[in-house]
């Protein structure tokens, strides 16, 4: 039976609003920076111990974090980064701004003292700042810190990973609940400024989404409700992909707080609601996504920056002339475990970016991609929807509350939900690859955090038949090896890829008309009931691409493997067209082949063993047993 969400109410929602406005109070409140010509807790312009640049002066509204080259990373009195590298009376006004009154009392520059008519004299008084000292003192603080490298201390907004707990960074503020393993109470969220913590400085923004300020248990999570709005749309496997859809929703919350932040990629023609769900996605973070549908690689990791928001693209479609979409692709992979990207400058210069945000693409069909892509997303297909009812609304506190809930239960997600499974995705009959185990987990585990197992079953999942509503792993599994078998028939190692892309290669050679494949000149050569074809006519007719073969060892002594042998020379000027524009190109397929199961591709051979004559030049091959081949290939 589907469970309605139950909306917050009664004293734990007042007191949820109290505390909003509690907050909206203290951030309110007067900034103070009193006139230069005053004292600062009994000291005087100028006068501080240290003056002008022995050390920074007491109270300094702005952090110097250290240089790199001629840039100095400075977090402003505001808490943003910034990088200097250029000084100027502006740029020092604004790391200071709103205190400029003290950037002129720490390095203050005086008027000359004056004698009015009367014989009065007027003393000196601070009416501006000494520029110089001011920035001779802030680069020989960032001599002090030594090198700063902003891709492995900045963090911008998003969610994070502090120590054991995790970290929400709004923009404006930080956010923390420090749960420990065995405590049932959660505590309230516990708001920082941001600045420097556990290592890592925390550079401040325009703000975004903040979470609720009381506890959302499972039972009463909106999640419940988005969960039965995503089964609205008109899936292709209605009862796992919006649990999918979910667990990213949770996930992108996460983001840089995970390991692996799982790509989902919705396809679907016109009328099947594509937009809409782009939309819906959207509207739960608020202000807090990146979302667009006509970008470049470059617009994302530039608009990013250190943020670890989730980032949604519309309209990703295939073009002719993809190079746009690969690039885009590429940069989603590294995101997907957070590694570090290279870009040039127009001055020779280099710098690095590094992602941690979580994507999601929407196209009517998906550009080109390669394996290591697919294997790091859920690909879900959308149909026609049936009908066209009345819109799922969102409510505009819906965000709030899921992040609260991702934040109390992080640790249960880290320790409990996703090593279960893991475990669960390990399973032989599934033969999911390692990278597959952390996409799929880690988007059931982010289900489950937001809707428990009982969610997950009101969403399509089965239950055992003993009524305490939890998943039946067993059946859970099957439904899992049907709904996933065409993307891990898809999922080919990369030297299966290479065999498959040669054997499937059509030769100059014509039989009825056709011209034969490799592997159909090798089929008609295993076929003995064939007395017209024999080892002769195949080693001409695939040395048309610069390919060997070796006769079955009772006929060939130098022939290690159990039938025949299919030669692939390590260097060849046919093979290089064929894998032109490929991974593979200039030799790459050696790589790839060396990568097979030793019974397949097997190494360490004598010279004369892997040494076949092709054209009448001798070759130094690899060779592939086609008998272990087959067997692998036809393997359940």
């Amino acid at each position: 039976m589907t469970r309605k969400t139950k909306e917050q109410r009664g004293v734990a929602a007042v007191r949820a609003k109290v505390l909003d406005g509690l907050e909206d109070l203290e951030e309110a409140r007067d900034l103070s920076d009193p006139d230069p010509n005053n004292n600062r807790d009994g000291i005087k312009a100028g006068q501080w111990e240290g003056f002008p640049h022995g050390k920074m002066p007491p109270g300094c509204p702005i952090t110097v974090l250290g240089m790199k080259g001629e840039t100095v990373y400075v977090i402003s009195a505001t808490g943003f980064l910034y990088e200097v590298s250029k000084w100027d009376h502006p740029t020092l006004v604004k790391l200071f701004s709103p205190y400029v009154n003290y950037l002129k009392w720490a390095w203050p520059a005086f008027t000359k003292a004056k004698t009015e008519e009367d014989g009065t004299v007027i003393p000196p008084k601070v009416d501006r700042v000494a520029r110089d000292k001011a920035v001779e003192a802030i680069i020989a603080e960032a001599g002090r810190r030594g090198t700063f490298d902003p891709s492995e201390n900045v963090r911008g907004r998003g969610g994070w990973k502090s120590g054991d707990n995790f970290v929400w960074h709004s923009g404006k503020y930080l956010f923390s609940t420090d749960i420990k393993q065995g405590i049932a109470v959660k505590p309230d969220v516990m708001r920082m400024k941001p600045g420097e913590h556990e290592g890592y400085f925390y550079a401040q923004d325009s703000d975004t989404m903040r979470p609720w300020k009381t506890t959302i248990e499972t039972r009463d999570s909106p999640a419940h409700e988005i969960l039965q709005h995503l089964k609205t749309w008109n899936w292709e496997r209605g009862y796992i992909d919006p649990i999918f859809t979910l667990g990213w929703i949770c996930d992108a919350f996460l983001s840089g707080a995970l390991d692996q932040r799982p790509i989902i990629f919705v396809t679907g023609g016109p009328g099947t609601g594509k937009s809409a769900l782009q939309r819906y996605i959207r509207s739960l973070y608020e202000n807090t996504i990146f979302a667009t549908s006509n970008t470049t690689a470059a617009g994302i990791y530039q608009t990013m920056g250190h943020d670890s928001r989730p980032i949604a693209v519309d309209e990703f479609e295939r073009t002719a002339n993809s190079h746009k979409q690969t690039a885009i692709i590429e940069i989603a992979r590294q995101a997907y475990s957070g590694d570090k990207g290279y870009r040039g400058g127009s001055d020779g210069s280099s710098s690095q970016f590094e992602l941690n945000n979580a994507f999601m693409f929407t196209a009517i069909l998906k550009p080109h991609m390669e394996q290591q892509d697919k294997t790091r997303m859920a690909i879900m297909q959308l149909n026609p929807l049936r009908a066209h009812g009345e819109r799922p609304i969102v409510k505009d506190f819906w965000g709030r509350q899921l992040l609260r809930q991702v934040m109390d239960g992080y640790h249960d997600f880290v320790t409990r939900i996703l090593p279960k499974w893991r475990e669960i995705l390990s399973d032989d009959r599934l033969r999911f690859d390692s990278r597959a185990i952390d996409t799929y987990g880690t988007l059931l585990a982010g289900a489950e955090l937001l809707v428990g197992e009982v969610g997950m079953i009101d969403g399509g999942f089965p239950a055992t038949s003993d009524g305490s509503g939890k998943i039946d792993i067993h059946y859970l599994k099957d439904i899992l090896e049907v709904a996933t078998s065409a993307e891990r028939a898809n999922q080919l190692p990369k030297w299966q890829d290479v065999i498959e892309r040669i054997l499937g290669c059509k030769l100059d050679a014509y039989k009825s008309g056709e011209r034969l494949t490799v592997g159909a000149v090798i089929e008609q050569l295993e076929d003995t009931g064939r007395s017209e074809f024999d080892i002769i006519d195949a080693r001409a007719r695939l040395a048309l691409l610069g390919l060997g073969i070796r006769d079955i060892p009772k006929n060939d002594e130098n022939n290690p493997c159990g039938g025949y042998a299919l030669a692939i020379p390590m260097s060849d000027v046919n093979l290089n067209k064929l894998f032109a524009d490929s991974e593979f190109a200039n030799g790459g397929w050696t790589d790839a082949l060396h990568l097979g199961p030793q019974e397949i591709i097997p190494r360490g051979l004598a010279k004369a063993m892997k040494t076949v004559k092709i054209n009448r030049a001798s070759k130094t091959c690899v060779l592939v047993d086609l008998q272990a081949y087959d067997a692998w290939v036809d393997r359940e």
